[in-house]
């Protein structure tokens, strides 16, 4: 358990839910012990804690709940945790980050002793960049780490990201803490990408997935600062079949998108958008989705500078397995060709079929047969049949952005100078670990006066416990970048 992962659990406990800081302290006994070592440096007490050894973690671990924790323990847990929240959660918390791949700053403090800073000592590096159960206000920080060395100031329900620079830049975040505009939004020339895919819906049990979705986007919202629009794409598969019925199943959710979240929405079809039980549309018919659904090839943003480039990749393939063609790139290239000053956007190319080998993360269950058995099988079967010379046009076109769908499995790869970046499923399928079933989606940030995306992340949400998520952060373009 890292330093960082104590902060985490140790402000879950003043503002998370009761699931977030259980799964904090409970999930190992080493972890625990940590834990406990860190409050104590920190002169933070939780008398429960104090008393429970292995044998005890092992019996609390099967606790459902604080009252049962509470009759274990015989002593008032639940009373325990709302003393310590009520001690800490009005307070002014400041939470100072290193730069990401840059030496830790010294040791520093901020003079008035009512706001509780804490500081992060060593060098973060690509393999801290994981969070389960980010703490509320934690995500300000996070969005923002293209924007690190600087703190993360917060209290209950107000968070707000201070950047620095320099050490002399400590004085300027006390100067910002007293401040009558402490907690005025700051906004960056960044703009945002919600990246959803192989969402099939159609089926009942889908509106419950869409439910924890929309609760997960909610939250997403308040960390947003942009002055551009939020744009959203969805990169196929957005119905399970095309029947009439899915048709307006599909309407409603775009509408509904659009309404909650004023976002501009692009979408390409993917397999399921085309077939009916497995059998591939007559053309009349798929030729009123092809019309209903896709449009436009390409589709700029004025505002960012950015072409959407959309790509039918079940426009030649079978089923499952998918081709872009030659006809098709040359249709693109043809269009493209009528865009003045084509050199000063940024190409992002969109489709639903997977053009490399996409990997579960390593924290998600990979049984032998799905590893060993039908792992190369299912690749083989689903792979972009010309994904060689789909890779050549990307060269040759200086396309550095590809997004893409299909296997519902979230994935981020740089190959070569291009980055391919997969959504996994916004509605859940494929994805569990022990009891617990994720939905995933995508973010990327986009800095706009610079015509790059900076960062990417992806996002768990279990769909069984619906506090319950995993955020996943990969850099892509500036000093800090990973390589």
């Amino acid at each position: 358990m890292t330093e960082f992962e104590c902060i985490n659990a140790f402000y879950n406990i003043i503002y998370g839910s009761e699931g977030g800081y259980r799964r904090s302290f409970m999930d190992t006994y080493e972890h625990f012990c940590t834990l406990r070592e860190w409050l104590f440096h920190h002169d933070i007490i939780i008398p429960f804690m104090n008393l429970i050894d292995e044998t005890m973690f092992n019996l609390a671990k099967q606790c459902k709940n604080l009252e049962d924790l509470d009759h274990l323990l015989h002593m008032n847990v639940s009373e325990q945790i709302k003393t310590i929240r009520k001690q800490y959660q009005d307070r002014i918390h400041v939470l100072f980050f290193p730069g990401v791949n840059q030496d830790p700053w010294p040791i520093f403090q901020l003079k008035d002793q009512n706001v509780m800073l804490t500081q992060i000592y060593y060098k973060i590096t690509e393999s801290y960049l994981t969070v389960s159960d980010p703490f509320p206000g934690l995500l300000e920080a996070i969005v923002n780490i293209d924007k690190w060395p600087g703190a993360l100031v917060f209290t209950k329900g107000k968070h707000v990201f201070y950047p620095m620079r320099v050490e002399a830049d400590i004085h300027k975040l006390e100067d910002f803490i007293h401040s009558d505009y402490l907690w005025d939004v700051n906004r960056t020339h960044a703009s945002y990408y919600l990246h959803l895919s192989d969402l099939h819906l159609g089926p009942e049990r889908k509106e419950k997935h869409l439910m924890t979705l929309y609760d997960s986007l909610n939250t997403l919202m308040d960390y947003l600062h942009s002055d551009h629009k939020l744009k959203t794409v969805v990169t196929g598969d957005l119905m399970n079949s095309p029947s009439k019925k899915n048709m307006y199943v599909a309407n409603d959710f775009m509408t509904g998108m659009k309404k909650r979240y004023h976002t501009d929405l692009t979408f390409v079809l993917g397999n399921h958008d085309m077939i009916v039980n497995g059998l591939n549309l007559a053309g009349g018919q798929k030729s009123k989705v092809i019309a209903y659904l896709l449009g436009e090839k390409l589709k700029i943003l004025e505002d960012d500078h950015v072409i959407l480039i959309k790509i039918d990749s079940n426009s030649e393939g079978s089923l499952a397995r998918g081709k872009v063609g030659r006809r098709q790139l040359y249709e693109i290239d043809e269009e493209l060709s009528t865009v003045d000053h084509l050199e000063d956007y940024t190409l992002v190319a969109l489709l639903h079929h997977h053009v490399c080998k996409c990997e579960k993360s390593e924290f998600l269950k990979i049984t032998f047969k799905e590893k060993y058995v039908l792992g190369k099988l299912l690749d083989t079967s689903k792979a972009l049949v010309d994904s060689a010379s789909f890779y050549a046009w990307l060269k040759r076109r200086h396309i550095k952005y590809v997004l893409h769908g299909h296997k519902h499995v979230p994935f981020f790869i740089k190959r070569d100078n291009t980055y391919i970046i997969s959504a996994g499923s916004a509605t859940g399928g494929g994805l569990s670990e022990d009891k617990s079933k994720y939905l995933s989606y995508n973010l990327l940030k986009y800095d706009y006066l610079n015509g790059r995306m900076t960062v990417c992340f992806t996002f768990y949400i279990d769909r069984i416990k619906t506090d319950r998520t995993r955020l996943e952060v990969y850099l892509m373009e500036g000093d800090y970048a990973l390589e």
